[in-house]
């Protein structure tokens, strides 16, 4: 739990100051009020930390304090109000009864609430209730302009160097108050320049740690604010994360106990079996995003589940990276142990399973030219490691517009960045790069400058060996010698599948899958693909065979085709690539094998010639290449 990590840092005296980060506008559960959103859960998690004073600042609103009849209302609003008398919480309507409770132990000063059998629930003191000097919360400073003017710096400074009171201060919507712009210097008196001084100041102040104030930063998006502030030592980075699966079955748990037990929102979330397939198909969801779906299945009439949710995960995940990140369809494999890859994907899933990572790899390359099933790989290792799949989509393939707030030329990047805080959240996650070889914005073609066009945050998270175990990062080319140098390094794509046209038994069994319920009659398979004749023809070629010869049965309507159009349409299609084209970028593939078990069994007479049992002969491979690209006009 992120607050754990504040809790720890700030009862230890290393840091008073906490920037959180990325799910910072969402529900969070409170033992006493339920579930509440994410800064008004802060307010109350300083309370209980200890703090007399709790205060939050934002430039909209300006300085304002924690407000229970607010919550409630919000709490309202979203139907999600506890049922107290469930949860042993007190109720709003007996707040004077608690008062008094709570006085007679504060005015017996030798009193430990722990030593008595009080809930603790009812024990919490009100926010804000106990502070009794001067009363600060009634300063006139609340009713100055929202700005970070000259004269609320000063009273905020004021207020976290008096040591009557302990203070929690929460400012949110960080990006307006420290943007990401390099023209924030120490040297300026412009009043954000020095509210940002301001900031950093309170981090190295060691007067207000000892006062034992405490400070949270918020922004969605670290890449919005100034660098500055999250790579300074004193401000410990924290990032709340989507829900875990727990947290998730938890809330769900949650609107099912506070509604009617004849309502519809209880049959619309099932029985205990259905919340639970709910909590695991709401992965990469926030709380707010699954109290949508439930509340529209309420007002529908129908359960929630199904296709909603998918299209609902689809487009959130779509708009939360603003268009960086689509989600993915998983797979579990259907064609046995007979494809090679199956082997490899099942070892990884095994070691998932068991928690097992030296079996894990961080990163795996699929190579191989079109057509030979990379992507399809991709989403039977998501199935059968049980994980979410997305892919991450490069610039050049982002044409959303989006909001670059600090317009600097680095919208991708700064959408980059909160994929990659997405991907972190919804782990354990298979991030699927396909044409890896376009992932950098920015091409050049001295190779010592390529990585520095490759967008860092990538960069740091494929480097990231925290990630390992829940992260797999899946490459896919056709071209692996245009690849960016990142993907060559060691301990993080060590692991290479070759993946090539099939040979032709391996041609007939595909085919066999493709037509089954789409055919009618005995197909003889073999003698349609099974001959030296339709070498190349990959599982897209195949694929796109039978949709043809199923559009021909469709103009006679008829529901199933023939042997006869199946061989109509396969006379009739024309592979994209030239035979050689297609051989060239097989044996660029081949020659990145590091394993024999990464290869497939059955090979085609162009590529077998070069393995010899476990052996592969890369110098003749590289012969050949430089015979084809001069066939074929091209540069390796």
């Amino acid at each position: 739990m992120f607050w754990e990590e504040i809790k720890k840092h700030y009862q230890a005296g290393s840091a008073h100051q906490f920037l959180l980060h990325f799910n910072v506008q969402d529900l969070l559960h409170d033992d006493v009020y339920g579930y509440l959103p994410t800064s008004e859960h802060l307010s109350e998690q300083l309370n209980v930390l200890g703090c007399d004073l709790v205060l939050g600042y934002n430039t909209s609103q300006g300085i304002h304090f924690p407000n229970i009849g607010r919550w409630r209302a919000t709490q309202r609003m979203l139907e999600v109000i506890p049922k107290y008398e469930k949860t042993g919480a007190f109720h709003f309507q007996s707040i004077a009864t608690w008062i008094e409770t709570f006085r007679r132990f504060r005015e017996a000063e030798d009193v430990n609430l722990a030593d008595h059998e009080v809930d603790p629930q009812v024990a919490r003191r009100r926010i804000n209730a106990t502070l009794a000097f001067d009363k600060p919360h009634e300063d006139p400073f609340v009713s100055l302009d929202p700005a970070p003017s000259e004269e609320l710096q000063e009273k905020l400074n004021h207020l976290l160097h008096q040591d009557r009171a302990r203070v929690g201060l929460i400012i949110n919507f960080l990006e307006q108050l420290a943007p990401n712009d390099p023209s924030l210097s120490s040297a300026s008196n412009d009043e954000l320049q020095r509210f940002f001084n301001q900031i950093q100041n309170w981090a190295a102040d060691l007067e207000v740690r000892k006062r034992k104030h405490i400070i949270l930063l918020l922004t969605h998006n670290t890449f919005d604010i100034h660098p500055n502030l999250t790579t300074n030592p004193e401000i410990p980075l924290i990032e709340i994360p989507f829900p875990d699966y727990d947290q998730r079955h938890h809330f769900i748990e949650y609107l099912h106990d506070i509604s009617d037990v004849s309502s519809q929102m209880r049959r619309s979330l099932g029985d205990a079996r259905d919340r639970e397939v709910l909590a695991r198909e709401t992965i990469g969801l926030n709380l707010f995003g699954i109290h949508d779906i439930v509340q529209q299945a309420e007002s529908t009439e129908q359960k929630v589940g199904g296709e909603p949710i998918v299209r609902y995960r689809r487009d959130s995940i779509r708009t939360f990276s603003h268009g960086v990140l689509e989600l993915g369809e998983t797979h579990t494999n259907t064609s046995g142990d007979g494809w090679y890859v199956t082997r490899v994907i099942r070892e990884i899933a095994d070691g998932m399973r068991h928690r097992d990572l030296r079996r894990v790899p961080r990163g795996m390359l699929l190579l191989g030219p079109p057509g030979t099933s990379k992507d399809y790989a991709a989403r039977v290792l998501a199935g059968e490691a049980n994980m979410t799949l997305v892919q991450l989509r490069y610039a050049s393939q982002v044409g959303e517009v989006t909001i670059n707030i600090n317009e600097n030329g680095n919208t991708y990047d700064r959408n980059l960045n909160a994929a990659i805080n997405f991907i972190r959240g919804i782990s354990p996650t298979v991030v699927f790069m396909d044409a890896i070889e376009q992932a950098s914005p920015r091409t050049t073609m001295n190779p010592d400058d390529h990585e520095q066009g490759f967008p860092p945050a990538l960069v740091n998270a494929m480097n990231d060996a925290s990630l390992h175990g829940r992260v797999i990062w899946v490459g896919a080319s056709q071209r692996p010698d245009l690849i960016p140098p990142i993907f060559r390094r060691y301990g993080v794509f060590d692991t290479k599948l070759i993946m090539l046209p099939p040979v032709g038994a391996g041609r007939a069994e595909i085919l066999r899958i493709f037509c089954q319920g789409q055919s009618s009659g005995n197909i003889n398979f073999q003698s349609l693909v099974g001959g030296s004749e339709t070498d190349g023809l990959t599982w897209r070629d195949l694929f796109l065979i039978v949709q043809r010869a199923s559009n021909l049965a469709k103009r006679d309507r008829r529901d199933t085709f023939t042997e006869a159009e199946l061989r109509q349409t396969l006379n009739d299609f024309i592979p994209d690539y030239s035979r050689e084209m297609q051989i060239f970028m097989g044996l660029l593939a081949l020659r990145e094998a590091n394993s024999r078990i990464m290869v497939p069994d059955g090979l085609l007479p162009e590529y077998q010639e070069f393995v010899d049992d476990n052996r592969i002969d890369k110098t003749g491979i590289n012969r050949r290449l430089m015979e084809l690209s001069s066939q074929l006009g091209l540069n390796i």
